[in-house]
């Protein structure tokens, strides 16, 4: 465990930017007693919250030298889950009322994030390829079904045809 929310907030000087919910009443005070953990399994995933077990989970990558920017927007992403899903009572996904409350933590409502190291590119063990479009399928576990069993989305199954570029 890394720490509650409110020590790692403290230390990543984010306080400020969380007060601004504390009018979120119980449901703030309890999110900043949440645990923040970090996950060496995940690959593609930057960051995961659990309200019922009132902890975060935050991708060990984020947590490396020049990542801040990237650690901070999902460290606050994961607090806005946990205080829209207790300020309501039931969980809010990504709906209006957790784009609310990122409005309030001073954030962009993004639900997906964009970061290189954390693509399935990055992370592949096996890249399909069309043939007609050079679209690229990347897989973090090896498919259990072959490429000439699949086809592209784009070009359909009969122009769609699906090689494999990586591993050669």
């Amino acid at each position: 465990m890394l720490g509650s929310v409110r020590e790692l907030a403290a230390v990543w000087g984010l306080t400020e930017r969380l007060e601004h919910a504390s009018a979120l009443g119980p449901a703030f005070r309890e999110m900043l007693d949440c645990a923040v953990e970090i996950s060496r399994r995940a690959k593609t995933l930057a960051g995961a919250a659990y309200t019922d077990e009132r902890r975060i989970v935050l991708n060990v990558a984020l947590l490396e030298q020049g990542r801040e920017s990237d650690r901070d927007a999902t460290f606050l992403h994961e607090c806005a889950h946990i205080l829209a899903d207790l300020f309501h009572g039931r969980p809010c996904k990504h709906s209006e009322a957790w784009r609310e409350v990122m409005k309030l933590l001073g954030e962009k409502p993004a639900v997906r994030h964009d970061l290189s190291y954390l693509s399935r590119a990055a992370h592949a063990v096996v890249t399909w390829q069309c043939q007609n479009c050079n679209d690229e399928y990347h897989f973090v576990r090896r498919p259990r079904r072959r490429p000439s069993s699949c086809y592209c989305r784009t070009c359909g199954p009969e122009l769609g045809l699906l090689r494999v570029v990586y591993p050669k």
